[in-house]
C-alpha cells in the first residue's frame, strides 16, 4: 500500500470515529465543517484547473447542505429552522451554479455563510 493510500485510510478512520462518538450538536459541527473544507477545495480546484475533483468536492457540499436542510426541526426551531431552511436552499442552489459555470466566488459566497453558521453553532452549548 501507498504512503498515500495509507494517510486516506487513516484521514477517513479518524472521521468515522469522530462521527460515531458525535452527539447530534457535533453531528451538526462536523457537517458544517464538512461542507466548508469541500468548498474551500472546489474554489481551490477552479483555480488550478482541476475540474474533475472541483465536481466531486461541490457535489460533496451540495448533499452536506441538503443533509442539514433535512435534519431541521421546525417545531423546536421556529423561526430559526425556517431562515436556515431558506439559507440552505440558497446554498444548495448557489453550489450547483457555481459548479456548473466554474465560479470560484460562489463557491467562496456559500463558504463564507456556512462558516457564519458554524461559528453561531459552536457558541451554542446542548443542554447536558
Amino acid at each position: 500500500m501507498k504512503p498515500r493510500d495509507l494517510t486516506a485510510a487513516y484521514r477517513q478512520t479518524a472521521v468515522e470515529t469522530r462521527v460515531h462518538e458525535a452527539d447530534p450538536h457535533k453531528l451538526v459541527e462536523l457537517m458544517l465543517e464538512g461542507a466548508i473544507q469541500r468548498l474551500r477545495t472546489a474554489e481551490a480546484c477552479v483555480a488550478s484547473g482541476d475540474i474533475s475533483r472541483k465536481a466531486k468536492a461541490a457535489s460533496e457540499a451540495g448533499a452536506i447542505v441538503d443533509s442539514l436542510s433535512g435534519c431541521l426541526d421546525f417545531e423546536q426551531g421556529g423561526d430559526i429552522a425556517q431562515r436556515l431552511e431558506a439559507l440552505y436552499d440558497y446554498a444548495s442552489r448557489k453550489i450547483a451554479t457555481a459548479n456548473m459555470s466554474n465560479d470560484a466566488e460562489g463557491f467562496s459566497e456559500v463558504a463564507t455563510l456556512l462558516s457564519d453558521v458554524f461559528s453561531a453553532w459552536k457558541q451554542i452549548k446542548p443542554a447536558a
